[in-house]
C-alpha cells in the first residue's frame, strides 16, 4: 500500500512542474472536481477498473482446431494524473497494471497472490498558444496514443509511440501536423517485421547504438469542408538504421455525413524497400451507414493486397495496428489472420460487413455484426482464399453512473484456407468502472 502510494503522490509531484498536453484519454465526467494546486494550476485524478469473463472452445495457438473449452477471467487497473497548468500547457501521466507475458491484462488464478506493478501508458507534455506565427499552433512531446486517417494503415492508440509532435492550424479549417515517431527501439522489436519476413534476431540495441530503431516521420493535413466533412492526405517514411529498409505510405482518407448518411473512406498506398525488395502494397476502405433511430444500419468493404506468386517484392498491404479488435473479435483479433498472424488488420484479407447498433432504451446498446472473409492471395497448398465468415454480437448495460456491464458473443467459421475449419466460439463480458 505504502509502495502504490507512493507512485501515485510521486506522479502528482512531477505533473505539478510540467507542461501540459493533450491526447487520447479516458473521458472524465464533467461533474468531476479537480485538485486545486498552487495558482492556476489544476490537477484532476482519474482511472478505470475493468474485469473480464472469457469463454473460448476450438481455437489452438491461433488456429482453428478442435479442443476443449477455456475459460479464465482477467483484470485491469489504470490510475491517470491530468494537469492543466495554465491555458496553454498541460500534461497527462496513465499508469496500467500488466505482467511480462500480457501487458494488457493480469489473469485471475494464482493463489495468495497480488496485481502485478504498473506499467506507463502515457506520459507527454503539450504547449499550445498563437504567439508564434499569430495562428494555433503546438508542440507534444512525450508517450501518447497516434493513429492517422481510419486507421487503416497506423493505429498505435492502445500503447502508443516515443514521439515529438508539431502542429499548426493557419486556417480555422485546417490542420497540419509534422511527427517523428519512434516505430520501435531499445530492444523492442516491430510487430511487422516478421510480417514482412524479415529476419529481426540480430537488431537488438540499444538507445545509442540505434540497431533496432524502426523510426517514422509523418506529414499530415487535415481540411474541414464543412462543419460535418473532413478530407486528408498523411505521408510516412519509415527507415530501420542497421539494415536496407525504408518503408513508405501515402495515405488519402475522407469522412463525413450527408444528410442522414455517414461515412469513412481511406485509400493507401505504399513505397520503399526491404533489401533488394520493393515495397508494393495498397489498401482501401470503405464505410456507410445511416440513422434511423433507435438503429444504426451499417455496411463497409476493406481491402488489403497480398503476396503475388513468383513475386520477389513485397506486395502484401503493411499496416501497423495495436493488438485490439481492429475489425472481427475472433478472426485478427484472437485467431491468426490469413497474413499468418494476430492483429494484422487489413494485410492480405479483404472484409465484407453489415451490421447494425440499436438503442432500445437510454441505458442500454447493442449490435450485431455479419462478416464475409477472404484472403487476398489464395493458400498455396488448398488454392482457396475462402477463410470463412463470422458473427459478432454485443450488448451495454449502464448499470449505475460509470459503472457498465458488456457482453461480446463472436462465432468465426473458418474457410477453407486454413487446414482445420473448425468453427470457433468466443464469449466474453466484462464489468466496466470509470472515475
Amino acid at each position: 500500500m505504502k509502495k502504490f502510494l507512493a507512485i501515485i503522490l510521486g506522479a502528482i509531484f512531477v505533473m505539478s512542474f510540467a507542461a501540459s498536453a493533450f491526447a487520447i484519454h479516458a473521458e472524465i465526467p464533467s461533474e468531476t472536481q479537480a485538485i486545486v494546486a498552487k495558482g492556476t494550476t489544476q490537477i484532476t485524478l482519474g482511472g478505470e477498473i475493468r474485469t473480464r469473463g472469457w469463454y473460448m472452445k476450438n481455437l489452438v495457438s491461433g488456429a482453428p482446431a478442435s479442443s476443449s473449452s477455456q475459460a479464465w477471467y482477467d483484470q485491469r487497473l489504470r490510475l491517470s494524473v491530468d494537469a492543466n497548468v495554465s491555458p496553454n500547457v498541460q500534461g497527462f501521466i496513465q499508469l496500467e497494471t500488466g505482467d511480462a507475458i500480457d501487458s494488457d491484462t493480469v489473469k485471475w488464478g494464482n493463489f495468495n497472490s497480488h496485481l502485478n506493478g504498473f506499467n506507463v501508458l502515457q506520459s507527454w507534455i503539450l504547449y499550445k498558444g498563437t504567439g508564434l506565427f499569430g495562428f494555433g499552433s503546438g508542440l507534444k512531446v512525450g508517450h501518447m496514443p497516434l493513429a492517422l486517417g481510419e486507421k487503416q494503415f497506423f493505429d498505435h492508440t492502445r500503447f502508443g509511440d516515443d514521439a515529438i509532435v508539431f502542429f499548426m492550424d493557419p486556417m480555422k479549417e485546417m490542420h497540419i501536423g509534422l511527427l517523428t515517431v519512434k516505430f520501435a527501439g531499445d530492444g523492442r522489436d516491430s510487430k511487422a517485421i516478421p510480417l514482412l519476413g524479415v529476419a529481426a534476431n540480430g537488431l537488438k540495441g540499444t538507445h545509442t547504438t540505434n540497431g533496432d530503431d524502426l523510426d517514422g516521420y509523418v506529414g499530415l493535413v487535415t481540411y474541414k469542408l464543412d462543419a460535418a466533412n473532413t478530407v486528408g492526405i498523411n505521408y510516412t517514411y519509415l527507415n530501420l538504421s542497421k539494415i536496407d529498409f525504408t518503408h513508405q505510405n501515402l495515405g488519402l482518407h475522407a469522412n463525413g455525413k450527408l444528410g442522414g448518411f455517414g461515412y469513412n473512406a481511406e485509400a493507401d498506398i505504399q513505397f520503399g524497400k526491404a533489401g533488394d525488395a520493393k515495397f508494393k502494397g495498397y489498401a482501401l476502405l470503405l464505410k456507410g451507414n445511416y440513422m434511423m433511430d433507435p438503429a444504426n444500419l451499417r455496411a463497409s468493404f476493406a481491402y488489403g493486397s497480398g503476396p503475388k506468386s513468383g513475386s520477389s517484392n513485397v506486395d502484401t498491404f503493411v499496416p501497423y495496428v495495436s493488438e485490439v479488435q481492429n475489425y472481427t473479435l475472433v478472426y485478427e483479433y484472437l485467431a491468426n489472420t490469413t497474413a499468418g498472424a494476430k492483429a494484422t488488420g487489413l494485410a492480405n484479407t479483404t472484409y465484407y460487413n453489415i451490421g447494425a447498433d440499436f438503442t432500445p432504451m437510454k441505458d442500454l446498446k447493442a449490435s450485431i455484426d455479419g462478416y464475409i472473409l477472404r484472403a487476398s492471395k489464395a493458400n498455396s497448398a488448398s488454392g482457396s482464399k475462402e477463410a470463412g465468415w463470422e458473427v459478432d454480437a454485443k450488448v451495454a448495460y449502464n448499470v449505475a453512473k460509470n459503472l457498465v456491464y458488456q457482453v461480446d458473443a463472436g462465432y468465426f467459421k473458418a474457410g477453407d484456407f486454413y487446414s482445420h475449419n473448425k468453427a470457433v466460439t468466443v464469449l466474453r463480458n466484462m464489468v466496466t468502472l470509470n472515475f
